[in-house]
């Protein structure tokens, strides 16, 4: 058995952490072990669960620029300390060029993994780009959710020249995610919802996601038809303000807010369609669990064309006028019943049965035990 060390910001349920966390479900635990070196030291979403499988977590400070030399005594401590970690994997980009240099220099394997697509103009967009620029320098390989997410991070010339680039799918639990009409009449029994509409959305609150433009959209769908009723599921920082808004557009009586959970699945089931505004993404992870269970769905153009897998699924942008995501919305809403149930080979002809994933990450982590640092 080997050990992989996963490093990243902290383990609650976000995009890059359920990928890790689905991947680490279905890897086979006899021949790889994943341990985690995060970003705090608070006790996060997924820590339980990683330790009953077997992995364990370590934590190093945040990263603050200020704190270089205290961060990079910390890393250097740690790879000593473990040199179990033959191959790290690294998820966080803004200080990869450093935690990974730190690695390389004690004979590890090195992986850089780009989970976004978004590179943003911002000062703390830049100052991230800046930060994240060595990277590309530094791994052995690297890794994206899509291409268009390694260009944006390592560069056009890692990805299409190098040989050091693969696309690795936001794979998920096909089986766990079909369809089930008995599952979905037990969850909109328990909501209440049986005669209604119900519109839902799977993530983080969080300004990525875009939450006000959502709750926007909705309060239009729910003006022209009273029937219609928001589900979201995930909890986040923004949870007060999302909660404000709800109540400033009076439609607390038709929102409900789960928070952060671990049945996702059997909340998609009740849904009838699904609806994902993000400012940015880069291969969403809840988009393709809506898609295994049948949902039609209605995404912003920040959505992938890899993510794009069913026919039941249409992209706008958040640029054109709330008139069309509406009509698109009533739309694809009434298309739940003829929305396809076996998504299944769909899916896996594409890439994101997470079996097929972890197997292909296996065999990857294990035909790199031998590569010697550049």
């Amino acid at each position: 058995m080997i050990r992989v060390l996963h490093v990243i910001g902290a383990m609650n349920r976000g995009g890059a952490e359920s990928f890790v966390m689905n991947v680490y479900r279905s890897i086979d635990k006899e021949k790889v072990q994943f341990d985690f070196l995060v970003h705090t030291d608070k006790e996060c979403d997924f820590d339980a669960e990683i330790r009953e499988l077997g992995g364990r977590i370590f934590s190093v400070p945040s990263y603050r620029v200020l704190n270089y030399v205290s961060y990079k005594k910390a890393l250097t401590q740690f790879f000593q300390d473990h040199p179990e970690h033959r191959i790290v994997h690294g998820h966080i980009g803004s200080s990869a060029a450093i935690y990974l240099h730190e690695a390389r220099k004690q004979g590890r394997y090195t992986i850089a993994h780009s989970h976004s697509a978004f590179a943003s103009v911002s000062p703390s967009g830049l100052a991230f780009a800046a930060a994240s620029y060595p990277t590309r320098y530094v791994a052995d390989y690297f890794f994206g959710c899509t291409e268009e997410a390694g260009i944006r991070r390592f560069g056009a010339k890692i990805v299409r020249e190098s040989g050091r680039f693969s696309v690795v799918n936001n794979g998920v639990d096909l089986e766990k995610y079909a369809f089930s009409e008995p599952q979905r009449q037990r969850k909109r029994e328990e909501l209440g919802v049986q005669n209604r509409l119900v519109v839902g959305h799977v993530g983080r609150l969080t300004y990525a996601k875009n939450h006000s433009f959502l709750l926007q959209l909705f309060k239009e769908l729910h003006t022209l038809d009273p029937s219609f009723y928001l589900l979201l599921v995930g909890g986040g920082e923004l949870q007060d303000k999302v909660e404000s808004e709800i109540q400033k557009l009076g439609i607390e009586d038709a929102v409900y807010m789960t928070g952060s959970v671990n049945d996702v699945p059997a909340w998609l089931a009740g849904m009838d369609l699904f609806v994902f505004p993000s400012h940015y993404e880069g291969l969403p992870v809840s988009l393709i669990e809506a898609q295994a269970m049948g949902l039609p769905c209605v995404v912003s153009e920040a959505v992938d064309d890899m993510a794009m897998v069913t026919d039941y699924i249409r992209r706008l942008s958040l640029k054109d006028s709330m008139d069309k995501w509406v009509l698109t919305c009533m739309e694809m809403a009434l298309c739940r019943d003829n929305a396809a149930r076996e998504n299944y080979r769909l899916l896996k002809n594409k890439g994101f049965d997470i079996k097929d994933v972890a197997k292909y990450l296996q065999d990857f982590y294990y035909s790199h035990l031998t590569v010697g640092v550049k």
